[in-house]
């Protein structure tokens, strides 16, 4: 067996593209019993010290819908402004999912890792937030990876102890 590149922790989450949030997730709870989905509004340039989508700073809003089971979570996305990861898969595809997000630990080791792989971050920011209750700094990741073999983005997410 060929030793991989880097290894991931386990699975976060998904991530669902959608042009309507509240109907998406009124959607999935109706029909396939998901959620409940609980609705937030982000303004990614007021909670994250950087936001880089493809190396530019951008400052976009969200309305994203989660739903927690156990150790994992769905998040369905509506961008409300600006550009992202999110609208050109929409552009490509139409709404459907979007990403898969791993656990990991030290995403700068991991990033250097795959960079000779041609893999890179498209966004990269952090903030300040809660994981398990405590104050966290969360590293969120999304990597070039939906147009490699396979066509699906991977996000990484680290969560940093604040003391």
């Amino acid at each position: 067996m060929v030793e991989p590149v880097v290894r991931l922790g386990p699975v976060s989450h998904i991530g669902i593209a959608v042009e309507d949030v509240d109907k998406a997730a009124a959607f999935y709870e109706r029909v396939f019993g998901m959620g409940p989905f609980h609705i937030q509004d982000y303004e990614m340039g007021e909670t994250a010290e950087y936001y880089l989508v493809d190396g530019k700073p951008a400052k976009p809003s969200f309305r994203a819908a989660l739903a927690f089971y156990d150790n994992f979570f769905i998040e369905i996305v509506q961008v409300t402004k600006g550009e992202t990861t999110h609208t050109r898969f929409l552009k490509r595809h139409g709404e459907g999912l979007q990403h898969l997000c791993f656990l990991v630990e030290d995403t700068q080791s991991i990033l250097e890792k795959l960079k000779a792989e041609g893999i890179e971050p498209v966004i990269d920011y952090q903030f300040i937030g809660t994981h398990d209750g405590k104050k966290t700094k969360i590293h969120e990741v999304y990597l070039n990876t939906d147009m490699m073999p396979g066509g699906t983005m991977i996000q990484l997410l680290e969560y940093i102890p604040v003391e």
